[in-house]
């Protein structure tokens, strides 16, 4: 559970990095590239919160500052999931 939680929050960090890089850019080439780059990443994020596939492998119990951070990234994949679909660009 460490490591996946580990995972997660680097695909967190990439995506912030790259939003930030994003708001930053100055020519629109380089915003066109760094926002191609942050779809691919939240692409990325989205894959490794999505909940599992079998129901019974998810935690119920979520107490620890981590667990509630993952549930909450595994709600947003949800959302994203239902509104775009599962594959990446």
């Amino acid at each position: 559970m460490r490591e996946a939680n580990l995972r997660l929050g680097a695909a967190v960090a990439e995506v912030e990095g790259l939003y930030a890089a994003v708001l930053r850019a100055g020519t629109s080439g380089r915003r066109r590239r760094l926002q191609a780059e942050l779809s691919r990443a939240a692409g990325r994020l989205a894959e490794l919160a999505a909940p599992p596939s079998d129901p019974r492998a998810r935690t119920v119990v979520r107490r620890s500052r981590w667990g509630r951070r993952r549930a909450l990234a595994e709600r947003g994949a949800e959302r994203i999931i239902a509104r775009y679909g599962r594959g990446t660009p």
